[in-house]
């Protein structure tokens, strides 16, 4: 199988590095070269991977699979080119693109040519996560009442090597913002619980980060079984924190990511809380190996998609009526 990467930063690097882990040998790479030069050259000193600078160029090599890893504002344009010459596969960071309109019609096309679109939402990979949701499959916390998600880590933090106000996470002309760049927790409260059915949101460019899109949202989020979630996200959080509850009439679960526990406390008196952690030797790229593989196994007609293409467009309009929430100080109706 024969792989393009488009994109050659921090993420474009590691599904470089895990692609060649998982076995795959022929991966070339598509960059426009604006990125850290120092960064990427280390990269290439150590790896020496065969790259393009000419996208038209690089998929004259017939790749199968199209790997898109560079800023959210040109994802669109890509999935495009990538059903337009017949790809099998099309592995897209999340999200899936700037806007729900830049892409609806895609998803038909992506149909109509039998090509996977696959939106990279790596935590539905976490073991405990899909613990959790095991849990509320199996009715263990009865009916669900209410959910919150609590997500902030400091942003200049993540990638000490570079000025974090040239980041695509920080440029809202490259799609950034806390909401489209960690999306990942947006997908997985519509993976446990669907399409809200109202949402309102209040947040900004608050924190004094030199950012230009919105580094502290709140939301809430309204679902036709009379259930209710809210959502915290921010730019600014030290030390970094990711947390979901999930409250139900019979019992409550708390995932905390950092601390790696899931904690199950049933409302029973008689019965104690039950807190299952992760495996000792777990680390954080594993979610992205697990999920490379599930989708090569997609291309090769042995899986089904666990992320969709429809499902990365439905996560998208919610992260758009959050931010049209937000702007206009008014409650959205998906």
């Amino acid at each position: 199988m024969k792989f393009l990467i488009a994109g050659l930063g921090s993420i474009g690097q590691r599904h470089y590095k895990n692609l060649i882990e998982l076995g795959h040998k022929d991966i070339t790479v598509y960059r426009t070269g604006k990125g850290d030069r120092k960064f990427v050259a280390n990269f290439e000193k150590i790896y020496n991977p065969i790259v393009f600078d000419d996208l038209k160029t690089a998929l004259l090599e017939k790749p199968d699979v199209l790997i898109i890893s560079n800023p959210t504002i040109f994802h669109a344009e890509f999935i495009k080119l990538g059903i337009q010459n017949n790809l099998k596969g099309i592995f897209v960071e999340k999200p899936a693109a700037v806007s729900a309109n830049s892409i609806k019609n895609l998803v038909a096309l992506a149909d109509k040519n039998n090509a996977i679109v696959y939106i990279a939402y790596n935590f539905r990979f976490h073991p405990l996560l899909q613990r959790m949701r095991k849990f509320l499959t199996e009715n263990a916390i009865g009916k669900v009442l209410s959910a919150s998600v609590d997500m902030g880590e400091y942003l200049p933090d993540w990638h000490p090597w570079e000025d974090y106000r040239y980041t695509y996470a920080a440029r809202a002309d490259l799609g950034g913002g806390v909401v489209l760049t960690q999306s990942h927790d947006i997908d997985y409260l519509y993976w446990f619980f669907g399409m809200p059915d109202k949402i309102a949101a209040f947040g900004g460019t608050r924190t004094g980060l030199e950012v230009s899109a919105e580094d502290l949202v709140k939301a809430v989020f309204d679902y036709s079984d009379g259930s209710i979630a809210s959502l915290n996200m921010d730019f600014y959080r030290k030390p970094p924190r990711r947390t979901f509850e999930i409250i139900g009439t019979a019992g409550t679960l708390l995932w905390d990511y950092h601390n790696g526990t899931l904690t199950f406390t049933p409302h029973e008196q008689n019965k104690k809380a039950k807190t299952f952690a992760v495996l000792e030797n777990f680390n954080r790229n594993q979610m992205f190996l697990s999920e490379m593989k599930h989708f090569v196994n997609c291309v090769k007609g042995k899986d089904d998609p666990k992320v969709t293409f429809k499902d990365g467009l439905n996560v998208l309009r919610i992260c758009e009526a959050i931010l049209k929430s937000m702007n206009t100080g008014k409650i959205v109706k998906l």
